[in-house]
């Protein structure tokens, strides 16, 4: 019985070393990252989002001038219907005619132009739409490797965005980090296209 006893013992304790000798499972080290920071702060961010301005300017610029066009149909309508009022009493049958034909046609002109120009405006920003998403997935695009090199350097297994933690402790948090690196390779985009063309021999 003594015997059996302690050759149980010995294959435990041989199990035992077998299972220390095994690597201990790691858990995944895991970090977050605020992408609207990125695109907020970041220099490369912010270039993209001067397009995506640009973008949004052209369009409340027409919409501006469609919107003057527009007032001064309005002011040509306006004097012609007070004119017919002013000037109904004494004017003879034809001429009346006349002046309200023209108020007629100038109100179709000012319907359509109203009209056009909402379409125009409308297909503008479906236009400005398709752009903004595709400087959105070109950003992306490029963003992308910069949080991989950072999560190579931490050694990282994971990074989520920060949208999708419920809390988060934020030494665990690499923003700054992907937005330091975005600035390096703004730099040299930068300084290329600040150095003028060597002049042609």
């Amino acid at each position: 019985m003594k015997k059996t006893f302690l050759v149980f013992t010995a294959a435990l304790a041989a199990a035992g070393a077998a299972l220390a000798q095994e690597p201990a499972a790691r858990s995944p080290r895991v970090a977050v990252i605020d992408m609207a920071r990125v695109s907020a702060e970041s220099q490369l961010g912010k270039s993209y989002a001067a397009q995506l301005e640009k973008l949004q300017t052209e369009i409340n610029a027409e919409a501006t001038k469609k919107q003057t066009d527009l007032g001064k149909l309005d002011t040509a309508l306006k004097a012609l219907q007070e004119e017919l009022e002013k000037q109904g009493a004494v004017l003879s049958p034809e001429a009346r005619d006349k002046k309200q034909q023209d108020i007629v046609r100038k109100t179709r002109e000012r319907q359509a132009f109203l009209e056009d120009g909402q379409q125009e405006i409308n297909r503008m920003r479906e236009r400005a739409q398709a752009q903004a998403q595709a400087i959105n997935a070109e950003f992306q695009q490029k963003v992308r490797p910069l949080v991989e090199l950072v999560a190579k350097d931490k050694g990282l297994d994971l990074v989520l965005d920060s949208q999708v933690a419920y809390t988060i402790n934020r030494d665990y948090d690499i923003t700054r980090d992907v937005i330091a690196k975005a600035d390096e390779t703004a730099k040299p985009a930068a300084a290329a296209s600040a150095t003028p063309p060597a002049p042609k021999p």
